[in-house]
C-alpha cells in the first residue's frame, strides 16, 4: 500500500465571523456552507474522486438531503461535533447519533471542531474506529503538536490519522496553504509527503469556496484565492495527484492499513 490521497472537508456552519467577534445567525452559516458544498460536490464528480466529509450535527439536521447525496456519490460521511462554535464533551456521542439517524448508515470517523484535543477513550466508548483531529505542527495560539507523529498511530484503540505536513519544518499542508502557496509548490510538497509517509491527508471547508468579500471581518489572507479561485486551484491539485495516486475515503484507508 502506497500513495493514497485522503481528501476531506469539514462541513460545518460558517461561524468564522462569530469567532472573530461578529454575530452571524446559524441559518446564514448553514446557507453559506451549503452553497460551497454544492460546488465541491460538482468538482469531485467532475474529477471522479472520492472524499470524506466530517459533518456537524447542526449542518446534518438542516441539510439532510445533501448528506444522503454524498453517500450516493460514493463519499464517506463522518462526524465533526454538533455545534462548531461551542463544542461540548457530550458531542462525541451525540454527533454520531445525529448523523447516523440522518443518513441511515453507520459512522466510524470523527474530527474535533478546530482540530482541538480529543478524548480517545470517549471516542472508543461511542463506537468510533478512527479520528483525524491532529495537525502535527506548531501554530502559536492554535496547535503545539511538534512531538506528535506525522504518521498514523493508535491510542486507546483508536487510530489517529494526522493531517499531512511538509517533510521539512513540518509546514502545514491544510486548507490555508492552498490559499497562500503557489499551486505548483503545494503540489510538490504534497508529493514529497506522499513519498515520505505513503499518504497525503488534507482538509478544506465549504465556506472557503464562496465569495467571502461580503464579510468585511474575514481576514484578507483567508479571502485570498477563495471562492471560484480556490475551486480552480483544488481542481489542479486533484488532477495532478490523480495521475499517480489513488483518492480514497478515510475508512478505505483504515481498511488498507489493516490489510498491510
Amino acid at each position: 500500500m502506497s500513495g493514497l490521497v485522503l481528501l476531506s472537508f469539514d462541513v460545518e456552519e460558517f461561524d468564522l465571523p462569530r469567532e472573530l467577534g461578529e454575530k452571524i445567525p446559524l441559518e446564514e452559516g448553514i446557507k453559506v456552507s451549503a452553497e460551497g458544498l454544492e460546488r465541491i460536490l460538482k468538482l469531485l464528480k467532475k474529477t471522479g474522486v472520492k472524499a470524506t466529509f466530517f459533518c456537524t450535527g447542526n449542518f446534518a439536521k438542516a441539510r439532510a438531503e445533501i448528506l444522503k447525496r454524498m453517500l450516493i456519490d460514493g463519499h464517506e460521511v463522518a462526524c465533526h461535533g454538533v455545534d462548531h462554535f461551542e463544542p461540548n464533551q457530550t458531542d462525541i456521542c451525540k454527533s454520531k447519533e445525529i448523523i447516523e439517524k440522518v443518513i441511515g448508515h453507520k459512522v466510524v470517523g470523527y474530527r474535533q471542531p478546530r482540530m482541538q484535543k480529543i478524548d480517545y477513550k470517549e471516542l472508543k466508548r461511542c463506537g468510533y474506529k478512527y479520528d483525524s483531529s491532529v495537525n502535527p505542527v506548531l501554530i502559536p495560539g492554535r496547535y503545539n503538536n511538534l512531538k506528535i507523529p506525522r504518521k498514523p498511530f493508535e491510542k486507546d484503540k483508536i487510530l489517529e490519522i494526522p493531517t499531512s505536513v511538509a517533510t521539512v519544518f513540518r509546514i502545514p499542508l491544510f486548507w490555508l496553504a492552498l490559499h497562500l502557496f503557489p499551486v505548483s509548490l503545494y503540489i510538490w510538497l504534497a508529493r514529497m509527503s506522499l513519498k515520505k509517509t505513503g499518504y497525503f491527508a488534507t482538509y478544506f471547508h465549504p465556506w472557503e469556496f464562496v465569495d467571502l468579500n461580503r464579510y468585511k471581518i474575514v481576514p484578507k489572507y483567508i479571502k485570498r484565492n477563495s471562492g471560484i479561485k480556490l475551486e480552480r486551484r483544488l481542481e489542479k491539485v486533484v488532477r495532478n495527484l490523480k495521475k499517480n495516486y489513488s483518492f480514497v475515503t478515510y475508512t478505505e484507508y483504515v481498511g488498507a492499513l489493516d490489510k498491510s
